[in-house]
């Protein structure tokens, strides 16, 4: 009996784990019905000419401005370097609407294949208002 409950319990931990760590919507916000909120993109663009990654957001925010800031970090086998990492801003409009923004970021040794975005958003303040984190696919891009 004390075989089958076990047996039971690592079943539901290891469901519970499993689906606990997909990659899912990468999607936050400030909690108590906020509006502000910013989801980050599956896809980001490697431009091959400049060294640049473009990461996709969607962001809605109150308050007129605010600022994001995406980080990205890519290890091995992804990349050749021993850790490729890189940042970038973007003012973004805070009209309570839905809007789609391209933040560039910028950094060395990154490479095609996945990564790791993080997101965070402020509106007239140096306090996080809403932040994401998800696994991303860089594709490169020429030209």
């Amino acid at each position: 009996m004390k075989r089958i409950r076990l047996f039971t319990l690592l079943s539901v931990l290891a469901v519970a784990l499993s689906v606990g760590l997909l990659p899912g919507v990468a999607e936050a916000n400030g909690g108590g019905g906020s509006l502000n909120q910013v989801t980050i993109q599956p896809q980001a663009s490697y431009i091959l000419a400049s060294a640049v990654i473009n990461v996709g957001l969607k962001v809605q925010c109150q308050g007129g401005s605010g600022d994001v800031v995406v980080d990205v970090t890519q290890s091995p086998p992804a990349t050749p370097a021993p850790m490729a990492a890189g940042s970038g801003p973007q003012i973004v409009v805070c009209d309570g609407q839905m809007h789609t923004v391209a933040v560039t970021v910028t950094g060395e040794g990154f490479d095609a294949g996945t990564a790791w975005a993080t997101a965070d958003l402020t509106t007239g303040s140096p306090t996080v208002v809403a932040h994401a984190q998800r696994s991303i696919n860089i594709v490169v891009v020429t030209g």
